[in-house]
Parts: structure tokens; C-alpha cells; sequence
């Protein structure tokens, strides 16, 4: 009886799937195309070029409105007639140059022919050296993955003083960069030298400049190591939790306007336990395409099946929900049990907001849950450093699940997650990363909690409100500079991560190592971090830095950029920047985003 009834009822559903799929393909599915094709351009204003003031002092040109076309009454009215219709907000997709994608691809196939020939030439005793002796015992398989071991040692190996680069100093606005050199020919490894380096530093994650020592919050957290411990050597649900710890949960609880929060030890961990933990065998997980490892490891532990949208576009997510509920379960077709979407609010290699808005409405639209990654946004975005659902205007309570890191704006390690009390204590009694790992240091621990504190303002200062606004303004003032002076800059405004297009593998290691000639420490990105065309620096802002630290980083920038030509976008006068967000912003915070500075050592002339 039971296996006639689960056939009557199997029938059922997928009669019902089959209408539903059928009624599907005749919706016409629109991806998100650029902005300005497939309709009338974007309503641009004449750019207006500011008379200078002085001999060279200048204020940056803008748009005088906004970039996004004024609605008329004919589409007020269509609007009123559907209110039902949810507009979404159209991104315009990164792509690169046709021949800079054609000497890029060349240049990877160049080092990969020599490097082949090298390996072939190793063969022979002549030119075997005992650098490149196998370590592989003889009769076993290959121990190493054979590309990934080839890219080591004929790619990375040559350029590898460009990264893991050790310092002797907190990670503030300016640190001490620990020199080394390579200790062979072969490049197979690196050296000290002993001696250090003073630079500026576009590196860490420093956003709040939390990282440096602060004689207020460092005494607090000496005392909290003193009694408590360096570390609890237990999991928190065994020995591991302190009063110290159950104080982290609330406040993060309450300033991210959640019943409740869990704090796990480490932030890549909180991702990839915490996901397989939310859902398994037959559940489905919707992720961007450009999320974080950390995501990407978390949903392949799961049993769920997996989907991928276009990179931030609500558009692609709607067509993937639509398809998966018409289709259902692979082979049985039943419903999917629960349908989980996963975005980053501020991604961390594109320098991009999540288009949090619109996303959560498609993800109420089709009762799907929504899981937002704010390891770069929380204390980075928003007008109280809440991150990307203040900074999108996003109620708590329409995002399901918010997940963070302590090691950004806190300056601290560790990661949580903030839902309601039931997911909260489900997550505490199914997840690895709380069952299983060691819990965060005592010291640690109080370190965020004091840098919330004074982020939420109950330590009776404005210094949290005041390291925001900086971070703000110094992000805009940069990437203003960047955009000015021609380079292909990534991201958008109040980003404090701002990447510069570098494409082609030599200018990796050329940019890098001329930075740091001048005193100026930058992180270079390139595959497999990114896609194998689309190599990068990104630069990181923190609210540590002056005005003085980024404008001499702008002139560094403007001399090496020239130098190794990655000015893709220079036309021959100083680029725009677009002013609708940034007048905005300039009158809510009452600070001068664009930024005034001595021009004459870039070159740059405004034309009237």
C-alpha cells in the first residue's frame, strides 16, 4: 500500500513539475546584459572640467547628475500598473580587451613552452642539477598534482618574493618589511637578509586600523589573556567557552539586530563547516559564481546539489530558482527539501557590494533561504559600520543566516554566525568548527569584543563613528586617484577594496617589486585566485592611513603604472570619476570624497 501510494503520489508531482517546466519555457529569460546595450544609453550629462584653483591645486571632475536615467511619467505610470514587477538593478560585466586577452594568453604560452622544454632538458644528466632531483620514491604513483606542481616550479617560483612576504611590525598604516632574496639559482627558495624595510602598507585587511596597538583597548586584553589563559586547548563544547566568549555573542547579536549568535574559532572554518551542517541530502545550495573558497569547500562537504548564478545579478538568480523548482530532484523530481542561496555582502577580489536588495526579494519571491558572507562588509559598510544589509538597506530579518570574520575590521581571528536561536543552537550541536575545533583565545576574543564596543559607540566616544567615515572617505578619495590617472579599477564607491587591472603574468612581479622600491608594500593576485587573463593588484584601504599616506601612494602608483603600462584606460587627460554616489555621499558625512591635492607630480591637466 505504501509503495502504491508513494507511486500515486510520485505521478503526481511530476505531472505537476512537468506544467510548471512547461510553463517555464515559454517565460523568456533575460541575463544581465551591460549597462547602456540593448536599449536607449545611459543618460549621461556633459562632463564639466572645474577651473583650477591656484597653479596646482585642482578638485577632481564629475558628472554633475546622477548616471541612472530620469524616469518619465509614461514609465511612472507602467510602474504603478505593476507593482508586482521587481526591477533589477542591471551590472555591467567586467570584460577584457580583445588584445590584451590575445598577449596575455601569449605570454602564459611562452612561459609554459620554456618551462616544458626545461623539464625535458632536466631528463638529461648534463643538465640535471640536485635542485631539480625527483623526490618521487621509485615504484610509487605521483605523490604531487602534475600541473599544479609544473605552475610551482616554472611560474610561481620565479616571481615568488612577490608574495609571503614576512614582516617584523603590527600591521598598521606603516610597517617593516623583513627583506630576503633567493638563496639559489634555481629560485627554489628564498632568504633573510637580516635587515628591514620601512612601507606603506595597501596590504592587510586593516580596515578599522584595529590591527595596530591601541593603549585603551590593550591593556584590557592582557588582562583578559592574564586570567584567563592563552589559550582554552578545547572545544567550546567542551571546555572552551569563557564568559568572554558568551559576551562576543551578544554583542555581535545585538549589533547585527539578530536573536543570537555563535563565535567559531576560525573564519575560513566558519564557512566550510557551517554550510554542510545548514543542509544536506537533498537540499539545494545557490551560489554566486565568484564566491569565496571558503563557501565553495563548504558546499561540495554537503550532500546538497549545487547551482551557480551570474555573479551578482538577481536576473541569473531568478531564471537558476525557477529552473531547479520546475525540475526538482535529479531522477526522482520530488521538491528539493530546502533551497539555500549563498553571496558574499563585499567580494573580496572584485572590490564589489552584493546587490543585496533585489536578491532578497527573488529569495522571498520563491521561499528560498538566504545566507549572506560578511567576512569584508560587517564594520566596512554602512553608515554604523553594520555592514552590507545597513549599507543596502536590508532589515535583519530578511536575511536568514549572517556570517562574518573576526580577522577584518576587528582585528582579531575567528569567525560567527548570527540567526535565530533555533538555527543558532542547531549550528552549535552539528557543526565541526564548534564541536570539534579549539575555540578562539581568550585575548582574542576580548579584542573584538572591545573593537565592537567602540564600533557600537557604548564606550561613550565617537572614536568607532570617526574610524568608519575615514575608512569611507579615504576608500572614495583613492579609488578617485586610480580612476583619474587612467588605470582599470575594479569595484564600487565606499569599497575599501579597490583592484587595478594588471593582465599580463610579467606585470605581476614588475609591479609588485617596483612598489616596494619605493617604499610601498601592495598584495599582486593572479591565477588560480583569479581567471588566468584577469591578474590584478588590490589595493586594501584602512582608516589607519592619512590623507599624506595616500596621496604619496597615488604618486607611486602614477610613476610605476607608467613604468609597467597597465594605463588601459588613459585617454589622454585625466579620467572622471562618476559624482552621484560621491555627492551623496559628501553631503550625508559631510566629507570631501573627491579630494583636493597637489597635482603638478602627476602630470595631470584639466582641459576647460
Amino acid at each position: 500500500a505504501r509503495a502504491v501510494e508513494r507511486g500515486v503520489v510520485g505521478r503526481r508531482i511530476t505531472a505537476e513539475r512537468e506544467v510548471l517546466l512547461r510553463t517555464f519555457q515559454r517565460v523568456s529569460v533575460t541575463m544581465c546584459p551591460a549597462q547602456g546595450q540593448g536599449g536607449d544609453p545611459a543618460g549621461l550629462r556633459k562632463l564639466n572640467f572645474p577651473a583650477k584653483v591656484g597653479k596646482a591645486i585642482m578638485k577632481l571632475p564629475v558628472y554633475e547628475g546622477s548616471s541612472q536615467k530620469v524616469p518619465t511619467t509614461a514609465s511612472k505610470k507602467k510602474s504603478r500598473k505593476s507593482k508586482d514587477v521587481c526591477i533589477m538593478a542591471q551590472e555591467e560585466e567586467h570584460t577584457v580587451p580583445w588584445i590584451t586577452a590575445l598577449t596575455t594568453y601569449f605570454s602564459y604560452a611562452l612561459l609554459m613552452v620554456f618551462g616544458t622544454m626545461r623539464d625535458l632538458l632536466m631528463h638529461v644528466s648534463f643538465f640535471r642539477t640536485t635542485a631539480h632531483t625527483s623526490t618521487e620514491k621509485p615504484g610509487y604513483g605521483t605523490l604531487l598534482n602534475d600541473f599544479q606542481d609544473f605552475y610551482t616550479r616554472r611560474l610561481y617560483n620565479r616571481i615568488q618574493d612577490c608574495f609571503n612576504r614576512p614582516i617584523s611590525s603590527a600591521p598598521g598604516a606603516w610597517i617593516q618589511v623583513m627583506e630576503r632574496d633567493f638563496s639559489n639559482a634555481e629560485q627554489t627558495s628564498m632568504k633573510l637578509l637580516g635587515t628591514d624595510m620601512t612601507a606603506l602598507n595597501l596590504s592587510s585587511y586593516n580596515y578599522l586600523g584595529f590591527a595596530e596597538s591601541d593603549l585603551e583597548m590593550r591593556d584590557d586584553v592582557c588582562a583578559a589573556m592574564r586570567r584567563l589563559g592563552v589559550s582554552n586547548t578545547s572545544a567550546r563544547s567542551e571546555l572552551g567557552t569563557t564568559d568572554v566568549h558568551l559576551e562576543l555573542e551578544q554583542r555581535i547579536a545585538a549589533f547585527l539586530g539578530k536573536p543570537a549568535a555563535v563565535v567559531i574559532g576560525m573564519g575560513f572554518a566558519t564557512n566550510s563547516t557551517v554550510l554542510p551542517a545548514l543542509v544536506g541530502r537533498g537540499g539545494l545550495i545557490i551560489s554566486d559564481e565568484l564566491n569565496h573558497s571558503s563557501i565553495v569547500t563548504g558546499a561540495r562537504a554537503s550532500a546538497a546539489r549545487i547551482k551557480v548564478f551570474k555573479h551578482n545579478c538577481a536576473v541569473s538568480l531568478e531564471s537558476t530558482l525557477r529552473r531547479a523548482i520546475a525540475e526538482g530532484q535529479p531522477r526522482t523530481r520530488l521538491p528539493w527539501k530546502k533551497i539555500l542561496v549563498v553571496v558574499e555582502g563585499l567580494y573580496s577580489m572584485e572590490g564589489e557590494i552584493c546587490n543585496l536588495k533585489d536578491i532578497v526579494a527573488v529569495c522571498k519571491k520563491y521561499k528560498a533561504y538566504i545566507y549572506v558572507d560578511e567576512a569584508h562588509s560587517i564594520g566596512a559598510l554602512g553608515n554604523s559600520g553594520r555592514g552590507v544589509l545597513e549599507h543596502c538597506g536590508v532589515k535583519p530579518s530578511d536575511v536568514d543566516v549572517c556570517m562574518g570574520t573576526f580577522t577584518k575590521s576587528f582585528g582579531s581571528v575567528g569567525g560567527y554566525i548570527a540567526a535565530s536561536k533555533e538555527v543558532v543552537e542547531f549550528v552549535k550541536r552539528s557543526s565541526p568548527g564548534h564541536m570539534s575545533a579549539c575555540s578562539m583565545a581568550p585575548a582574542c576574543v576580548r579584542q573584538a569584543s572591545l573593537a565592537l564596543r567602540m564600533m557600537a559607540g557604548e564606550d561613550g566616544s565617537s572614536k568607532g563613528r570617526k574610524k568608519i567615515d575615514q575608512l569611507k572617505r579615504n576608500a572614495n578619495l583613492f579609488r578617485a586617484g586610480l580612476e583619474r590617472m587612467g588605470c582599470e579599477v575594479l569595484g564600487d564607491q565606499d569599497s575599501p577594496i579597490i583592484p587595478c587591472m594588471l593582465y599580463n603574468p610579467a606585470k605581476i612581479p614588475a609591479f609588485s617589486r617596483e612598489c616596494l622600491l619605493r617604499k610601498l608594500a601592495v598584495v599582486v593576485v593572479g591565477f588560480p585566485a583569479t581567471p588566468l587573463i584577469k591578474s590584478r593588484v588590490r589595493f586594501c584601504i584602512s582608516a589607519a592611513h592619512t590623507e599624506e599616506d595616500l596621496i604619496s601612494a597615488l604618486r607611486v602608483v602614477d610613476q610605476v603604472a607608467d613604468k609597467v603600462m597597465i594605463k588601459y584606460k588613459w585617454t589622454g587627460r585625466p579620467n572622471v570619476a562618476l559624482s552621484a554616489t560621491i555627492k551623496q555621499q559628501s553631503k550625508t558625512f559631510g566629507l570631501n570624497v573627491v579630494g583636493d591635492w597637489q597635482g603638478s607630480p602627476f602630470n595631470w591637466s584639466d582641459s576647460p
